[in-house]
């Protein structure tokens, strides 16, 4: 169920709730969240479900005994229910903030590569690989392309040929020449994974940036992470920092 993951991170100590308590804020999540129109005993078992989650004895009973009296929690018509609006207020205080996702764990990128590098790209590497883990996938295709592009500027300073990759004014080449000027130098022999690839992370790195119409989502991600662990790889190892002065 997309986006039900995200949302109980924001739930303040959700897994130290009770099976009814979690009940509610998942009546709050489709709801509020998924904008349903209305939600069912089944909607809120799938819930459980998705979570693997042991789910409340019985749902269809709990729902039933909390849509009545002054106290209630929930409406139901038309075979639906719906949150009670003070008692949705009640809710909107449960949220804290999201917590950060520790980048060691992450399924995106592995965070030990960048361990011997520099401060300012482990921090960018650990910004790249937490929106991944926290699905906000256009982030993270912008700023895979930024960290490419600088590891690639810094291939070229490394080995003392950024000329090679400025304009007459001094700033560097957009992504696009960057990209034609690392796969043509002959100072490193690059394996044909990172030729190959090295477009398409640009390309979604663009798309996410520039087109409004655009959204990434997790497939698009997924289909380009194993060999951006590649191409990463290559240009830390041509940079080589631990002996770069």
């Amino acid at each position: 169920m997309k986006g039900l993951e995200s949302f109980i991170l924001t739930v303040t100590d959700f897994n130290d709730l009770t099976a009814s308590k979690k009940i509610d804020f998942f009546a709050y999540f489709l709801l509020i969240e998924q904008k349903a129109k209305g939600f069912t005993t089944k909607d809120i078992a799938d819930c459980f479900d998705n979570l693997h989650l042991e789910p409340y004895s019985n749902i269809s009973s709990y729902l039933s005994n909390n849509s009545k009296g002054k106290s209630k929690k929930f409406l139901k018509k038309n075979g639906s229910y719906f949150l009670e609006r003070t008692y949705k207020e009640n809710l909107d205080l449960g949220f804290g903030k999201i917590p950060i996702p520790k980048a060691s764990d992450s399924k995106y990128l592995p965070f030990e590569i960048f361990s011997e590098t520099r401060g300012y790209i482990t921090k960018l590497a650990e910004q790249t690989i937490n929106s991944y883990d926290l699905e906000l996938y256009d982030a993270c295709s912008v700023l895979t392309r930024k960290l490419v592009e600088i590891l690639i500027i810094e291939s070229f300073e490394r080995h003392g040929i950024e000329n090679l990759i400025k304009k007459s004014d001094g700033s560097f080449y957009y992504l696009s020449d960057l990209i034609t000027e690392l796969l043509k130098e002959p100072k490193w022999n690059l394996s044909r994974n990172t030729k190959q690839s090295l477009p398409k992370i640009k390309k979604n790195g663009d798309l996410s940036a520039h087109n409004r119409r655009y959204i990434a989502r997790k497939p698009d991600l997924d289909k380009l992470k194993d060999d951006l662990r590649i191409v990463i790889g290559e240009l830390i190892h041509i940079i080589d920092y631990p002996n770069w002065k």
